[in-house]
């Protein structure tokens, strides 16, 4: 009788079916490529494959990603303690991502940071840009308790104190569901260029983009930037673009009007216009 053993292999990190390149073939979404601080993640033949001997559990794609399709990645717990992150930090600094959810989520306003952290020290100058670009109170820095002679001692004796030990969400969803005043994301629609085929509002997995009989509404707010609308929409009338938004909600109203040429009912984008797109772009004379 064969035994199986006792300890079972973790599988390896990877995107899974939420990723939006294994829904639509030629959405050109890299986000998790783009941060990965040590090239682990790549494209092979339009799928993204994470090299699992390369990376180092950083968890800063897991903050990129905008339909939180990673797989078998964690992120990387932080102690806190009130309202700071208390050393010993990680190596790898946070992204700001993922600091603004510490900030929102749990309330965290300073950091305690060493000198020779010089990725921390970037990474908190620049979430301080972002919260002063939202009215927030930008984080402090403080020295870490110097309660004994060599740095490992200290990190020992500092898992003993009554700081506690977590994470926060991840993903481009917790940043928006986090942060309400914090769009990052703006639609944009060329209402020339639109067939008002409702694909985009089908695509589309945050439901920022609605098709209605009177109106067509895009919610910026919802937006993470994932792709599928200017993926799926052939005259490219419609784009995501990354850039802060301060009206987040755009309403475009439509008639009903009846095509001359076909007899069929369809949208439009004002009341003259009697002619629909498809017979509009019609070449061939076969109405």
């Amino acid at each position: 009788m064969t035994r199986l053993p006792l300890t079972l292999i973790p599988a390896p990190p990877g995107a899974g079916s939420l990723c939006v390149r294994k829904t639509v073939n030629k959405n050109p979404c890299q986000a998790c490529v783009e941060v990965c601080p040590l090239r682990a993640i790549t494209l092979v033949s339009g799928r993204v494959v994470i090299d699992d001997d390369l990376c180092n559990r950083c968890g800063q794609c897991l903050y990129a990603c905008p339909t939180d399709a990673l797989e078998n990645i964690q992120p990387v717990p932080r102690r806190w303690k009130a309202d700071r992150l208390v050393a010993p930090l990680s190596a790898q600094a946070a992204c700001v991502e993922e600091l603004l959810l510490w900030h929102f989520e749990k309330g965290i306003r300073a950091i305690e940071l060493e000198p020779d952290h010089d990725g921390w020290l970037r990474a908190v100058a620049e979430l301080n840009l972002t919260l002063k670009a939202l009215n927030q109170p930008t984080w402090r820095l403080a020295e870490p308790a110097n309660d004994a002679v060599d740095r490992t001692r200290r990190q020992w004796l500092r898992m003993g104190t009554d700081a506690a030990s977590g994470t926060v969400s991840v993903g481009r969803r917790a940043l928006r569901d986090a942060v309400t005043e914090y769009q990052l994301y703006r639609l944009t629609l060329a209402t020339q260029r639109c067939y008002l085929c409702g694909a985009c509002a089908r695509i589309c997995p945050e439901q920022a983009i609605r098709l209605h009989a009177d109106r067509i509404m895009l919610d910026a707010a919802r937006c993470t930037g994932c792709g599928q609308c200017a993926a799926v929409c052939f005259p490219q009338a419609i784009k995501s673009e990354k850039q802060q938004n301060q009206d987040p909600v755009m309403r475009l109203p439509l008639v009903a009007s009846i095509c001359t040429h076909c007899g069929q009912a369809f949208n439009a984008w004002h009341e003259h216009q009697h002619t629909c797109p498809f017979c509009e772009r019609h070449t061939h004379g076969m109405r």
